[in-house]
């Protein structure tokens, strides 16, 4: 069977390193992750906290416009409604029964006689 390194010799230098500074150093990389970690967390958090105020001003844009929209529908059928009454006012007042009333009773005028028509070429 052949060694793993295939006849390669590797030389190892054992160092004995203070265990302060293996410590130091899996701190300061602890320390970095930490704040890679927090780092992400806070933006994510800001994300979604910008997102759900987007959604709730969203909401009430729709609830704004549904208001608007109703007093709009509102104001329609009122003006709808005034409309159809001055039609029937304008109708009533043109009327020939009336008409022939107020020529009668202001003017003085009534139907002509006979003779009193002209034709006309």
């Amino acid at each position: 069977m052949l060694p793993l390194s295939l006849g390669r010799t590797t030389t190892r230098r054992f160092t004995r390193s203070d265990p302060q500074a293996r410590r130091s150093k899996m701190a300061s990389a602890d320390l970095s992750e930490r704040r890679a970690f927090f780092s992400w967390a806070t933006t994510l958090v800001i994300l979604a906290v910008l997102i759900a105020l987007g959604h709730v001003w969203l909401r009430l844009r729709v609830s704004e416009m549904g208001y608007e929209l109703e007093a709009t529908h509102q104001a329609i059928d009122r003006l709808r409604q005034e409309a159809n009454e001055l039609t029937a006012q304008a109708a009533a007042l043109s009327s020939p029964a009336r008409l022939e009333l107020l020529a009668n009773s202001r003017l003085a005028l009534g139907r002509p006689q006979k003779g009193q028509e002209a034709v006309l070429p």
